[in-house]
């Protein structure tokens, strides 16, 4: 449906810049034109402007025609110079069509609308502000042995990114960016995830439109429990939330890769050269990852899980996790970026940039709070 109405915009738009080209033809003059007839005066004829100045005239209605044209073009691709090409050129159109009101006022009206959806592309396309570092300081870190014993490609994993031992972490808050896509729409957004390591979160985000907050996301899961709570609406006591929660907890301590062997309610599997099972607590039971190592570099290449997508616990998607860049900090390669795709959607529905990370600081309260 999403694509059926990007389509219908996308030729609405281009259609509208070809028409422009009737100006070109009418007031150069290059044809007789019923609809646009010759005249040397605009406004209603107050302001005369004579023959060269209808030929400049013409000249706009085609820069307008070239600028939409293109700019559906860049808008399709995917470039992001589409959008303020195509906020100019209706502009230019609006100027020219209010100038010429009397036979092109419907078009005025359509680029009044293409300039005000073009604008507010611009206003998505603006990141926000990252949020202040949490106020805490990680402190020297504990270190412990990798154990022996785990499965090839994890025991490599954690000597690419740790060596011999792991820092025992307790706390996490990670702070960063990330595009999010609601309904369809790409919003840039920034964040704070805020981590009881392995046993509850927070998330704080705030997605925006030319840099000021529209929508505030607060969810946690604490205690077992996951809430999420949006402006439109709250979900909770729901074991479907309670589900993908715990998965999100777990998969997300990717930025924290100690507590899975620190913990000793987790454990890995074997499955074969590049690949091992990730088995993670859920309440009494247990829930698991398929995690994929890069033959490379040994790092992780990507995680999976089947995971509740709505409220149904028994429908279940899978959901897939991939780093897309690594960062040391405090001595542990963490991935800086990395997205989150739902398999059904084809494309990751959020790019998640971490700008700053404290380890092992009280949050005590903070986790059981709201907002940033």
């Amino acid at each position: 449906m999403a694509k059926i109405a990007l389509g219908a915009a996308a030729f609405i738009v281009a259609a509208h810049g070809l028409i422009h080209l009737a100006g070109l033809v009418a007031y150069w003059p290059l044809a007789e034109m019923k609809e646009l007839p010759y005249k040397t005066a605009l406004f209603g004829d107050r302001w005369e402007v004579g023959r060269t100045g209808m030929r400049l005239f013409s000249v706009l209605w085609l820069l307008v025609a070239a600028g939409l044209v293109v700019a559906v073009g860049g808008w399709l691709a995917d470039r992001p110079w589409a959008a303020g090409l195509m906020a100019g050129a209706a502009a230019l159109s609006l100027a020219i069509c209010l100038a010429d009101w009397s036979v092109a006022w419907r078009g005025a009206l359509l680029s009044l609308v293409i300039l005000i959806a073009a604008v507010l592309a611009l206003g998505l396309q603006m990141k926000p502000a990252r949020f202040p570092a949490y106020a805490e300081q990680t402190p020297p870190l504990e270190q412990v042995p990798v154990p022996e014993g785990l499965p090839q490609p994890v025991a490599r994993f954690y000597q690419a990114i740790s060596g011999d031992t792991v820092p025992v972490i307790r706390s996490a808050v990670l702070t960063g960016t990330a595009p999010l896509r609601i309904n369809g729409i790409t919003l840039n957004s920034r964040f704070r995830f805020t981590h009881d390591a392995g046993q509850n979160y927070r998330h704080y985000i705030e997605s925006t439109v030319f840099g000021l907050p529209i929508l505030k996301v607060n969810e946690r899961y604490l205690d077992g429990k996951g809430r999420m709570e949006l402006p439109f609406g709250t979900t909770e006591n729901e074991p479907a939330i309670d589900h993908a929660a715990n998965l999100g907890l777990w998969g997300e301590s990717i930025w924290l890769p100690s507590i899975w062997l620190t913990d000793l309610r987790v454990r890995w599997e074997a499955v074969d050269a590049q690949t091992a099972r990730l088995v993670v607590p859920f309440g009494v039971g247990e829930d698991s990852f398929t995690v994929t190592f890069d033959p490379q570099t040994g790092l992780i290449a990507q995680m999976e899980a089947l995971r509740p997508k709505g409220t149904d616990p028994d429908k279940l998607t899978r959901w897939i996790l991939r780093p897309e860049s690594w960062q040391r900090v405090n001595g542990l390669l963490i991935p800086s970026r990395a997205s989150v795709t739902w398999e059904d959607e084809g494309t990751p529905w959020a790019v998640f940039t971490v700008d700053d990370v404290r380890y092992n600081v009280d949050v005590t309260a903070y986790i059981r709070g709201r907002g940033l």
